[in-house]
């Protein structure tokens, strides 16, 4: 963990930020498309299409479950890769997907894919700075995070109506590979060797008891949930 007279750096902080944001990129310019999509697709129920939007986060709540401590045995960037490739295959899933059950299980593995830069995002961030530094870092990011829904859908309406639907994937694609060779080529690993959990079955459990531990904790995550569940009414 670096000191804290050591100033965070905007590339840091860009990069952190970009690797949270594909989230709400995969989420958001889909929006306009819903309709086009269903006709495409020959699903008319319109109820039944919100799931393109609801299931990824079924995908996001359950990947961070395993990326997470898989991260504190393996390393924070290789979990990072996995969970671009599977979101570049669940992308592809999308774009091909003959009927709305298939493009299900395709949004629900992008979110799944998402969840790790994402969460590892958050996990680089502690590991590197600590103190006042950490949380200017996670106001930072967090502050371009919340920017980036606002323009999605803006974007994803421009980018149908001159290439049609399945060019919103092959952009959210194509900033994904960006992001990716990005923080291969400028993020160095933050997990220290020191710090690594050999990795058995159990980690998963004791992580569960951990956080039942801590009761703050437990709460706030509860109040996250209700506000991403009232959200998500909203988005549907």
């Amino acid at each position: 963990m670096q000191s804290e007279n050591v100033k965070p750096n905007f590339e840091f902080i860009a990069l952190m930020a970009s690797l949270m944001s594909i989230v709400a990129l995969a989420l958001d310019a889909l929006l306009p498309a819903i309709s086009n999509i269903g006709i495409a697709i020959n699903s008319l129920d319109a109820t039944e299409n919100q799931l393109l939007i609801t299931m990824i986060f079924l995908g996001l709540g359950v990947g961070q479950l395993f990326f997470g401590p898989l991260s504190d045995s393996f390393g924070r960037k290789p979990i990072v890769y996995a969970g671009f490739i599977l979101f570049a295959l669940a992308s592809v899933i999308c774009i091909f997907a003959p009927s709305l059950e298939i493009m299900v299980v395709g949004r629900i593995l992008q979110g799944i894919g998402l969840s790790a830069p994402r969460t590892i995002a958050i996990s680089i961030i502690r590991d590197t700075y600590k103190g006042d530094y950490m949380a200017r870092v996670m106001s930072f990011v967090t502050a371009f995070f919340i920017l980036v829904p606002v323009v999605a859908p803006a974007i994803g309406k421009w980018i149908m109506d001159a290439f049609g639907w399945e060019a919103i994937f092959y952009v959210q694609l194509f900033f994904a590979v960006l992001v990716c060779i990005w923080f291969w080529k400028r993020q160095p690993e933050t997990l220290k060797l020191k710090y690594k959990v050999d990795f058995s079955i159990q980690v998963f459990a004791k992580g569960l008891k951990e956080f039942l531990k801590h009761r703050e904790t437990v709460a706030f995550t509860f109040i996250s949930g209700f506000v991403t569940g009232a959200f998500l009414v909203y988005l549907s």
